[in-house]
């Protein structure tokens, strides 16, 4: 069924003059033209420029680009940062000279960047500062410099650049004590003799093939546990403790869910 409103070679003859229509020679080219023009109308949405600039190819940004004068263009921008410098450059020539056009033009390279008046930082009258947010950027140096080449075409012309502050947003870290299979984690206690108050609890475990040592000092003093010192973790444990050389009547030690009492015999029985 024929589109009575679509772009076709039947609608395009209907606005032929009735003038010329009559004409064999006439209808002739208007029927050529007609049916060349009824193929091409995806190339029609291409006029649409500035609500469909998302779509343009980069051959076709490049051309608009030099067509409205934006001088601070730079053929090596990737896809997306031509795409809205373009964007945004109508912006820009409207307030070149300013704030705002400076902080527009390079925003559209980096964005999240902003300028500081040097009135806000305490410097010399007419200078001003970027600060440049360059995450995900490489730390491209040489882009760097071609984004700053391009700032006299919109800042103003009496305010000098006093120095460029750039950041880069990391993601949040995270700091694992620990591991799992194949690590050697040890706890040692100096051998200067000491008194020792554990108050809270030391938990020393983690998953297989861990291997784990909790040593006491060879001094001879009195360690003073009021909480739990708990050694253990899953399968493929080993762990170690090391009794004083000059032990006590009786001593606790806890390996796991396991409490073992030593009872020491008086010295000389």
């Amino acid at each position: 069924m024929n589109n009575p409103h679509g772009i076709t070679a039947e609608n395009l003859l209907r606005t032929l003059p009735v003038g010329i229509g009559w004409d064999e020679t006439i209808q002739a080219l208007a029927a050529s033209i007609a049916e060349v023009l009824a193929r091409r109308p995806e190339e029609i949405s291409r006029l649409l420029i500035y609500s469909n600039i998302d779509h343009l190819d980069e051959e076709l940004l490049d051309i608009l680009a030099y067509d409205f004068k934006v001088d601070w263009w730079d053929g090596d921008y990737s896809l997306e940062e031509k795409r809205r410098t373009l964007k945004d450059s109508w912006r820009v020539h409207r307030m070149l000279g300013t704030k705002a056009a400076v902080e527009t033009a390079i925003s559209a390279i980096y964005p999240k960047s902003a300028v500081k008046e040097w009135f806000e930082y305490g410097g010399r009258p007419y200078y001003f500062k970027l600060e440049i947010n360059a995450t995900g950027s490489n730390g491209d140096l040489d882009k760097q410099r071609r984004v700053l080449q391009r700032l006299n075409y919109y800042k103003n012309l009496r305010s000098h650049l006093d120095s460029v502050d750039y950041t880069i947003d990391l993601p949040p870290a995270t700091l694992y004590l620990g591991g799992a299979v194949g690590t050697l984690t040890e706890f040692g206690t100096p051998e200067q003799p000491n008194t020792y108050d554990f108050r809270q609890s030391l938990h020393i475990g983690g998953t297989a093939g861990m291997h784990t040592q909790t040593s006491s000092p060879e001094a001879p003093y009195k360690p003073d546990f009021e909480s739990t010192l708990h050694v253990g973790g899953n399968a493929g444990i080993h762990a170690v403790h090391t009794i004083p050389q000059n032990p006590p009547p009786f001593s606790i030690q806890r390996n796991g869910s396991v409490c073992t009492i030593i009872m020491n015999p008086p010295e000389g029985s």
